[in-house]
């Protein structure tokens, strides 16, 4: 699953790109991000959820592009994508509170009914299941499930298939 995460990741980093040719502000903030999220990859492949940790911290801490809208959209999915595997370090660290928090950043960037929203949903959703905030964990559950199921029928109409 991280591995497939990783891939989302630098499939949506290589399609911002290509929408940011004129910024070199934001193609070099979003190269900068890929290696980082390569490299916290690596780094917790060997165990290393520290150095994993600060790679990440360095993403949503440097200075990302804002001003274009292509950019502003691709900038709060990377941002995003990286609140959600700080917030899942956080879980597997036994520090709900911090995943609680990552994932509110995360989820202060906006954005719509999409995956990157769907996965902060479901990692906070994580984070009050473990501090025993069930009803407040059903309700994050229950909104990612409405995206995801909205995301599955769009994925179907355009496949041709039945919604």
């Amino acid at each position: 699953m991280k591995r497939a995460a990783s891939a989302a990741l630098v499939a949506l980093l290589a399609l911002a790109g290509c929408s940011q040719r004129g910024s070199a502000d934001g193609s070099d903030w979003l190269a900068e991000a890929t290696r980082r999220h390569a490299l916290a990859d690596e780094l917790l492949d060997r165990g290393d959820e520290p150095g994993a940790r600060a790679q990440l911290v360095a993403v949503v801490d440097g200075r990302a592009p804002r001003g274009q809208l292509d950019a502003d959209d691709d900038r709060r999915r990377v941002l995003q994508d990286t609140y959600y595997r700080l917030a899942g370090l956080d879980l597997r660290g036994q520090d709900a509170s911090g995943a609680l928090l990552h994932a509110g950043r995360g989820l202060t960037l906006g954005g719509g009914q999409d995956l990157f929203v769907a996965n902060l949903l479901v990692v906070r959703g994580a984070a009050h299941e473990a501090r025993g905030e069930a009803p407040a964990a059903a309700a994050d559950f229950h909104a990612a499930l409405l995206i995801n199921e909205q995301l599955l029928a769009a994925s179907l109409r355009d496949a041709g298939g039945a919604p």
